[in-house]
């Protein structure tokens, strides 16, 4: 609060300063300065009074709500890519849309890096069986809650990739 008392007396020293020269050098607008500075008076005490009501008001508790939003957001780690993958996994079994739109990109860029790491490009032959499932022009499904891929489909195309 002292620092607040100091500021506001420089504060009101700057603005009479500044108003005094004014007046001084255009003697004309003597009234007009007169206006100017009760008005920037008026909001140096308004801002006085703002925070003379801000020190004064005790510091705001945490509602019940907000601290069981904090405790539960601090406990649970992010979502880190793992857990994600997961995700898209379950539900690229589950339907066929989820398969098409987020597991089946992923597949094809990690098929597409391992075969260029040999010099070889993403293509039926290179693909083999797996290739109607992971070309680049795949049409979307006609029935998107049809079920998606089986899982033991699913490994095998894993275990097909890791051997790319």
């Amino acid at each position: 609060m002292r620092s607040v008392r100091i500021d506001m007396i420089l504060l009101f020293v700057l603005l009479a300063a500044g108003c005094g020269f004014w007046a001084l050098s255009v003697p004309g607008e003597r009234p007009l300065v007169l206006r100017v500075f009760v008005l920037a008076l008026g909001g140096l005490l308004m801002l006085g009074a703002v925070t003379a009501v801000g020190a004064a008001v005790p510091a705001r508790r945490r509602s019940d709500f907000t601290r069981a939003l904090g405790a539960r957001g601090e406990s649970q780690p992010p979502v880190n890519q793992l857990a994600k993958l997961e995700r898209e996994v379950t539900l690229a079994v589950g339907n066929a849309y989820d398969l098409h739109v987020r597991l089946l990109p992923q597949l094809r860029e990690i098929a597409s890096a391992r075969l260029e790491r040999r010099g070889l490009a993403l293509d039926p032959e290179t693909a083999g069986e797996w290739w109607e499932l992971l070309r680049p022009d795949r049409p979307e499904p006609r029935d998107r809650f049809a079920p998606g891929i089986r899982e033991t489909d699913l490994r095998a195309l894993v275990a097909e990739l890791e051997r790319m």
